[in-house]
């Protein structure tokens, strides 16, 4: 629960900030470029400190990290809305650029603790969908509440409002998680990290966040600025392609369980179908079925996401879960935050419907790329068989 209540706090941070795209746009004067670098620099900045977590992670405790990660990010949650109500679109972006040094702390550390207590079990797949349906569960209550707050009262209040969602969640994670640490003196020395076999999946992690995020994060900016949408209407889209996302995740997450062997096809065919509406709705692009495309091509674009932790963590020992987690998290995020920044960079030398062909074929290749991971399984499949 601690778990699932941390990964939700932060992702009305990572998946709700887009919500806000066109408030931010209009409050510091900003163009699509502008507003598409100011939502990803705070994950350019979760790239960057992501590995250095997971390694504290493995040498202190899941417990610690997560707290410390969830106060830090709150901290600097509240230094951004400090520089908003000021009106300093330098102050605001480095406060976001901290939090999303911090961000991610959590979110790697308390993957052991979902590990620890489902590792003996059967639904470890499960385990992960549910966790991982928090991430558009804080996407889907930020996509409602933020836009109302920045709109009611300010910008900087829905900053606060973030920010005190993350002190709640660290709270939570105090009372309720256990710490897991081992004295110095009785930790056996770390085993190595089977690289090899987990590179083509965090590759393929890489690109289908690109096209995840390069979607949905500009999808507001863009009901808003191309189709005429009132601020209030493309945040409650937002909302719902975050809601739907839950079910999907957790859906993936029972199939993971259910067919442990077929995760990887199932893999690969989320990126598969969510490339293929999205080549239809840049076909079909300016006609209203081409929103509703989008929409789903969001929903899909995102269902990926439980399997990558669930197909990582079956390949990891136990004592390289933090180092493991912190580089898979490290190639998302790097991706989470160059992707909005390159799309609208895209869609300004170009147009919305190139953008969306281009994201369509960062997620073919991420599928492609990845049956180089599915290939060794089934020969060696063939072989027990």
């Amino acid at each position: 629960m601690a778990a699932v209540a941390a990964q939700l706090s932060v992702s009305a941070l990572q998946q709700g900030l887009p919500s806000l795209g066109p408030i931010l746009q209009s409050t510091f004067d900003l163009d699509t470029a502008g507003t598409g670098l100011l939502l990803g620099i705070g994950s350019l900045g979760t790239a960057v400190a992501v590995t250095l977590w997971g390694r504290l992670t493995d040498h202190t405790s899941d417990r610690f990290v997560a707290i410390v990660g969830l106060l830090l990010t709150a901290g600097a949650l509240s230094v951004a809305g400090f520089a908003a109500s000021l009106g300093s679109l330098w102050g605001t972006a480095i406060g976001l650029i901290g939090a999303g040094l911090t961000a991610a702390a959590p979110t790697v550390a308390l993957t052991k603790s979902v590990v620890r207590a489902f590792t003996d079990t059967d639904r470890i797949g499960l385990a992960f969908g549910v966790r991982q349906a928090a991430v558009p569960l804080g996407g889907v209550t930020a996509g409602l509440v933020l836009p109302l707050v920045a709109l009611s009262i300010s910008l900087a209040a829905a900053l606060w409002t973030m920010s005190a969602l993350l002190l709640l969640a660290a709270v939570l994670v105090a009372l309720t998680v256990h710490s897991d640490r081992v004295r110095a003196t009785a930790r056996p020395p770390l085993g190595a990290t089977p690289w090899r076999p987990v590179l083509p999946l965090f590759a393929a992690s890489a690109l289908y966040t690109a096209t995840q995020i390069g979607l949905v994060s500009l999808l507001t900016l863009y009901l808003v600025t191309a189709r005429d949408w009132s601020p209030e209407a493309a945040a409650l889209a937002f909302s719902f392609v975050m809601g739907a996302t839950i079910a999907l995740r957790v859906t993936i997450g029972f199939a993971a369980d259910r067919w442990p062997l077929r995760r990887m096809a199932l893999f690969r065919t989320t990126g598969l179908i969510t490339a293929v509406v999205l080549l239809l709705a840049a076909w079909t692009n300016p006609q209203p079925i081409s929103v509703t495309l989008l929409i789903i091509a969001s929903i899909m674009g995102m269902g990926w996401n439980s399997l990558a932790f669930t197909m990582t963590v079956s390949l990891v020992p136990a004592d390289r879960m933090g180092t493991s987690q912190g580089a898979l998290n490290a190639i998302i995020f790097t991706s989470w935050g160059l992707a909005p920044i390159v799309t609208s960079r895209v869609v300004e030398a170009t147009s919305w419907p190139v953008a969306w062909v281009v994201l369509a074929l960062l997620s073919v290749a991420g599928a492609f790329i990845a049956r180089a991971r599915l290939e060794p399984r089934r020969r060696s499949s063939s072989h027990v068989h």
